[in-house]
């Protein structure tokens, strides 16, 4: 078994519970993405954080995934803060991780790559991973506040992926029902695209 599937494997067991525990205890996973065990105490802002360190964040949103998720979901729930490690910073007595999506970007590129992910399915994490901020950066509250490209982008065909993504982040969060409002509004909103008339 390669370490890519000895990894997916795991993202892919049923139980969320089992997931984050195995992600917790074996010995083999901090070898093989240090890069995500980097983040073990890296802070982050309570009220926005209340469970605790990067990593236990990211354990979270691997334990919320569904059942049966998609490999790409799975893996981009994984890596979503990977870039936080790099980035973090006390900024004016506040921690701010700056920038942490696009190098968790890179730095999920780097590690699919040397796990051997086929190019297509290591290009949409990697593309998850580089948007999964993108409802806190274009704060829009209603459909009508939504621009041309905006509407383009929610077309995308991981459009879908990527709401389930900001659903297990917030999850991750406490279940914060501000991430969760955007959740839904973006599905209301991706439910329009799909359906114009």
């Amino acid at each position: 078994m390669t370490d890519l599937e000895y990894v997916e494997h795991i993202l892919l067991l049923e139980d969320g519970a089992e997931r984050a525990a195995r992600f917790e205890s074996d010995p083999r996973l901090p070898a093989i993405l240090p890069e995500v065990f980097a983040l073990a105490e890296v802070p982050q802002p309570p009220e926005y954080h209340p469970e605790g360190d990067a990593l236990t964040h990211t354990l979270l949103a691997v334990q919320h995934l569904p059942p049966t998720p998609d490999r790409r979901l799975a893996w981009a729930a994984l890596l979503h803060d990977v870039g936080k490690a790099l980035t973090t910073r006390e900024i004016r007595g506040r921690l701010r991780a700056f920038g942490h999506d696009r190098k968790g970007a890179e730095l999920a590129a780097t590690i699919l790559a040397r796990l051997g992910m086929e190019e297509r399915t290591a290009a949409d994490v990697v593309w998850l991973v580089r948007h999964h901020m993108f409802a806190l950066s274009w704060q829009v509250r209603d459909e009508y506040g939504l621009t041309r490209n905006q509407w383009r982008f929610i077309e995308d065909r991981r459009f879908p992926l990527l709401l389930d993504l900001l659903e297990v982040d917030a999850l991750a969060s406490g279940a914060s029902p501000d991430k969760l409002a955007q959740v839904d509004f973006y599905r209301r909103a991706q439910a329009l695209a799909a359906n114009p008339g």
